[in-house]
Formats: structure tokens, C-alpha cells, sequence
């Protein structure tokens, strides 16, 4: 009996083996599942042994961005910033022969080979410590600044192990041989530090940006993900209210100043009265043959002997000598009493309260006068009577004492501090000084009679400026002070009122009484200085003379001065307003008694005020008006 067996579906090779198959794979897939779960929990939750040694997969790389620039009111670069590269070495990889190395690195760098040695294989042998203590390497060091096209096509080509150049931000200053600490200076972060670069750091501060890669365990790039890259963001331009042209010129000017005065110093600030934007603001100093500084011991024996010394009466500032961006700024930092150039203000605070009348007679008693308190006073000009319009032309002290004794100390006191002295102007430069005014409960008949005089009191050029705009100001304008600004107004920007000091009447009344010392300096100066360009523009302003103080000590010099002059232009619609502060004219001019703001500063104000105006393209006015009939 035959049996026939059917094959059973096990005895089949290609099934057992798709069985097989099938197990692996779901093995294989489990086991993925598995490690894929590890992942996570590793990368979500990881255990706390593995915390110190999980590394940041995302690196990122810095997007620099530009720091904004700085332009004049026309658009003229001041400070700009550019891309620059900086050579630097790595001491880990910098290997023998060092000699020709560091030599060729100091020639590409313009730097002194032994400081270049210094520098690199100090930290040589530091990574050789290093290395034995198994702590991390140093792995930079700079050499020198910045590189220029020369030294950079020297430096790219040394091939050197461990050599390499880094992109740097270079801030360039064409500006600053004629702004100087009104520019101010960057870090080395580019942060500002001083000047405008200081004030305006905010606005001129870029955003950087940055590309973030994911990398592998090598630190190899693998991708950049959609959102991984930000754009740096350039800081914004700030365009400045000061004009370099104009700037240029009160520098040239200043600097003649300091040769023909044979002065210390000499300052200048030139505003819009309209806008109240700084135009120019300069400052100059020289330390004059012979003079020396100020000694107390030295000061006894002089005030012993009588004789005569030149004393240095500028604070010294180790900083210029440094770098020019470094040093004070005295237009905004100094003070000065500014002497006769007070008047205006105080002649218009009795005017305004109808206290006194141009054309009223005041007894200026021949030029010599005791006060009811004993003060004796004197007047450069000796007169029998003046008229309270005369008082102020002639600047006449005595005068000027009684027609203020009319007010109270309260409205003495009052009208200083509404004409804003006291107080810094809020222009926005660092280390504005406030200035000095007596206080209310100090003030006394000495004060009262001082501050007439433009003396007890300490201004900043941009005070003075501030306050005169009052009278260079028009229609619902006159009368009142502008803010100070040193950024530019933007197009179609409005003035507003600012404060109001003065009735707009008495303000114009003012104005066109100090036409009268305008008439009188330029006639004056086309004596003096016949050789000069004709003054074909009116002015209004005032001059004014005061005794230098003892540098650091109480008291003033009893020969030495501080002189100046302030004023407008056009008269009939001002466009600008000037004041000139000349420190110590030389003992030549006093000798000759031409040590006076009108023969010191003046000229200096008429040269500033006539080549602006004609930069300016203001229409010569060529006919000043008579200032004593205009105010009856």
C-alpha cells in the first residue's frame, strides 16, 4: 500500500525564510524605536551625569553691523566707520624659528620688533606652563592697530602657521582736526565716550545680527535652519547742527586772534537765534612765553615785590595734549564772568518793568561815584549825565548801578535766573556746566551792584548765546529763548516758542539800542585794521571786559582779563548770533589800553560775522540804523 505525503508549508524554504525575515525587521524596527526613544529622553530629559557633558549643537556666527555716521548739517562726513582687519597670532600654533617670524610680522604691522617679541612669546612660554598644568591654551593675541592697504597686502601674504587677520570696525574721523572734543571719541567697542559721539550713541549704536548652524559632533556645519539667520541692523546718521565751513572759519579766526591779542585762549560759539541750532563752537588755548602757573607761595612774593608776573589763568589739561577729542570743551564746561556783555540783560529787566526810560537822564556824575553802601565805581568813559539809552552804548558802570537799584533783589535775582544763567542749557553735551548765580537768601547790596556789572555771576558761551537770542528774535518770537540744539532741525521742523524773558517790545527796544555799539565797533575797526575786507552788515551787540580770577584761589588778577564781545546780525532780521571770548590779552595790549573786549573781541566777531553771513548768502544791509534815534 502506497501512502503520499503532502509537504508541509515548514519544509518550505522561501516562506521560513520570509518568516525570518519578518521577525528581524520587527526586531530591527523595536530596536530603533528604542534608541529613538533614548535620543529623546537624552536630548529632552537628560539624566543629571550627563548634564556636563552636553554640548550646544546650534553655533552661531556674528552678523556685524555699522556703527551710524556723523555728518554737518550739510551732509559732510564727520565720523564714519569702516571694515578694517587686524592682524593677530595664535601662540599655540606659532612654532621656531621665532626671529624671522616676529620680524616679518613687525614689518607688516609697522610695530617695534622687541614689543612684537614681547608680546607673542611671553605667551609662548605661558601656553609651555600651561600645557604641563593641562589647563586650556592661550589662542590670541593682537599685534598693533588696524592695518592699512600697504601693511595688509604685506600681512596677507606672510604665511605664517598660526598667523591670521580679524575683521574690525574702523571709526574714521575727518571731522575731527576741526571739531575736535566737540566730536569726541568710540571705544574699542565702538561705544560712545565722549563729545557727540557720546550724546548720540544711542542712535548711532548698530543691532548685529547672526547666522545659528547646527553642527556635528566635529563641530562641522550640517544645516541652517529657515530662521537661523538675522540681519545686522547699521546704526542710524545723525546729522550735526554745526556747519564745517563755518567751523573753519571761527578757527581760522581764533587762531589770528591768539597771535594779534598774544592772548591764552580764545573761544566762539555761532548760533541760529531762530532754531537755536550751534552752528560753530570752538575753542583754542596756548600756554604765551613767560607765563607760568599759578603758585601761592609765588603769589605772595610777587604781591611783596611788585612784580610783575604773567600768570597762566587756563586750567591746564593734560588730556589735549593727548588727543585732541580728549580735551575740555570750554564752551560748554567753563565758565567766565562776562563782565559788560551782562548789561543788555540787566538793562532790559528795569526797562520791561518801566522802571527806567530810554531817553530818561541818569547822573553818571562824571565818571566817578561812591554807592549808598560805600562802593567806589568808575566808568571808562567820564560823563556829567547819560541817557539810560547811552548807559548801556557807553557801558556806563555807574549808570548801569543806579538804574538796577531801582529793582528789589527778589526782581534782580529773578530776571538772572529767567534768562537762564544758573542752570545748563540742556544742549545735550557731556560736562555742561550749570554755572554760578548768587541765591536768593545770599543776595546783597554787593551782589545787587556786581551782577549790574556782569561781575558775581559765572556764564558758559552757550548761556550767553541763549539768553541774547532773546533779542535776535522776531514777530511772536522776540523776546523769547530757543532751545539749544546741536542736531540739525529736520526738514520742515517747527521752532516753537520757547521761553518767554522779555516783552517783545522791550526785546526789540534792546536790539536796536545795541546797534549803537555795533556802529561804534566798526568804525573803530576799520581804524584799527584797515587792511581787512569792509563790514557791509549792521550788528547789535556789546562788549565786555572783566578781570581774570586767581586760578584756583579767591580773588582776580589786578592785570590780567578776560575779554569779549557778543552780538547779532543782520540788524533789521537777524540771522545769526556770535559771542567771542578772548582769555588773557597780552601785556603789549594792556600796556596800550587796547585790552578791551571792543579792541580784542570785536574785531574778531566783525571777521566771523561778515564771512558767515556771506557764506550763508545773507544780502549785505550796508546802512546800520542810527541806534539812539531809532529807541525815542
Amino acid at each position: 500500500m502506497k501512502f503520499k505525503f503532502q509537504k508541509s508549508a515548514d519544509a518550505d524554504p522561501v516562506a521560513r525564510a520570509n518568516r525570518v525575515g519578518g521577525v528581524i525587521l520587527i526586531g530591527m524596527l523595536v530596536l530603533l524605536l528604542v534608541v529613538l526613544g533614548r535620543v529623546a529622553q537624552i536630548q529632552l530629559r537628560p539624566e543629571s551625569q550627563l548634564l556636563p557633558h552636553i554640548q550646544q549643537r546650534i553655533s552661531r556666527i556674528p552678523e556685524p553691523a555699522r556703527r551710524g555716521d556723523l555728518v554737518d548739517r550739510r551732509g559732510r562726513l564727520v565720523a564714519g566707520t569702516r571694515v578694517g582687519y587686524r592682524l593677530f597670532v595664535d601662540p599655540a600654533r606659532f612654532d621656531e624659528p621665532y626671529a624671522e617670524k616676529i620680524h616679518a610680522i613687525a614689518e607688516a604691522t609697522g610695530e617695534d620688533v622687541a614689543r612684537v617679541a614681547e608680546r607673542i612669546l611671553s605667551r609662548v612660554a605661558q601656553n609651555e606652563v600651561r600645557r604641563r598644568e593641562g589647563r586650556s591654551l592661550i589662542r590670541y593675541v593682537s599685534v598693533g592697530n588696524v592695518l592699512n592697504d600697504a601693511q595688509m597686502d604685506m600681512a596677507s601674504r606672510l604665511n605664517i602657521p598660526g598667523v591670521h587677520l580679524e575683521r574690525r570696525s574702523v571709526r574714521e574721523t575727518p571731522g575731527m582736526e576741526l571739531l575736535g572734543p566737540l566730536l569726541g571719541k568710540v571705544g574699542v567697542d565702538h561705544d560712545g565716550l565722549l563729545g557727540a559721539e557720546l550724546s548720540f550713541d544711542r542712535a548711532m549704536r548698530p543691532v548685529p545680527g547672526a547666522m545659528d548652524y547646527v553642527r556635528d559632533a566635529r563641530g562641522r556645519p550640517l544645516w541652517v535652519e529657515a530662521t537661523g539667520y538675522t540681519p545686522g541692523t547699521d546704526g542710524d546718521e545723525v546729522r550735526l547742527s554745526i556747519d564745517l565751513t563755518i567751523q573753519r572759519i571761527v578757527r581760522e579766526e581764533l587762531e589770528r586772534a591768539l597771535r594779534d591779542c598774544d592772548a591764552a585762549g580764545a573761544r566762539c560759539v555761532v548760533l541760529d537765534p531762530l532754531s537755536g541750532e550751534v552752528l560753530a563752537m570752538v575753542d583754542v588755548v596756548r600756554e604765551p612765553e613767560g607765563a607760568v602757573r599759578w603758585d601761592n607761595k609765588r603769589w605772595q612774593q610777587v604781591r611783596n615785590s611788585g612784580e610783575r608776573v604773567r600768570w597762566l589763568i587756563i586750567p591746564q589739561d593734560e588730556r589735549r595734549a593727548i588727543d585732541a577729542a580728549m580735551a575740555r570743551n570750554r564752551c560748554v564746561e567753563d565758565v567766565y564772568e562776562p563782565g559788560s556783555t551782562f548789561k543788555p540783560f540787566m538793562w532790559a529787566g528795569v526797562t520791561a518793568r518801566g522802571l527806567a526810560k530810554p531817553d530818561e537822564m541818569i547822573n553818571t556824575e562824571q565818571g566817578r561815584w561812591r554807592t549808598s553802601y560805600g562802593r567806589s565805581l568808575a566808568d571808562v568813559a567820564a560823563m556829567a549825565e547819560q541817557s539810560w539809552a547811552d548807559v548801556l552804548i557807553n557801558s556806563s558802570n555807574i549808570g548801569m548801578a543806579k538804574g538796577t537799584e531801582r529793582l528789589t533783589h527778589p526782581q534782580m535775582h529773578a530776571d538772572v535766573v529767567r534768562f537762564g544763567f544758573g542752570r545748563p542749557t540742556g544742549i545735550g553735551l557731556p560736562g555742561e556746566a550749570a554755572g554760578l548765580v548768587t541765591n536768593a537768601r545770599q543776595w546783597s547790596k554787593y551782589t545787587h551792584t556786581s551782577v549790574a556789572m556782569g561781575y558775581e555771576v559765572a556764564v558758559t558761551p552757550l548761556q550767553m548765546l541763549r539768553a541774547f537770542s532773546a533779542f535776535a528774535r522776531e514777530g511772536p518770537l522776540a523776546g523769547t529763548m530757543p532751545d539749544l540744539r546741536i542736531m540739525a532741525m529736520p526738514e520742515g521742523g517747527l521752532t516753537g516758542i520757547g521761553n518767554r524773558v522779555l516783552p517783545a517790545e522791550v526785546a526789540a527796544l534792546t536790539r536796536r539800542v545795541m546797534a549803537g555799539v555795533g556802529e561804534r565797533l566798526i568804525a573803530r575797526d576799520r581804524r584799527w585794521h584797515p587792511n581787512d575786507p569792509p563790514m557791509h552788515y549792521s550788528v547789535f551787540g556789546k562788549s565786555g571786559t572783566a578781570l581774570a580770577r586767581r586760578p584756583g584761589a579767591r580773588g582776580y588778577l589786578t592785570d590780567q582779563y578776560v575779554s569779549s564781545f557778543i552780538a547779532g546780525a543782520p540788524l533789521d532780521h537777524p540771522r545769526i548770533v556770535v559771542v567771542v571770548v578772548i582769555d588773557d590779552p597780552g601785556p603789549e595790549l594792556r600796556r596800550k589800553r587796547m585790552h578791551y573786549g571792543t579792541a580784542t573781541a570785536g574785531p574778531v566777531l566783525l571777521r566771523i560775522t561778515r564771512r558767515t553771513l556771506e557764506y550763508l548768502g545773507v544780502p549785505e544791509d550796508n546802512a546800520p540804523t542810527n541806534a539812539l534815534q531809532a529807541s525815542r
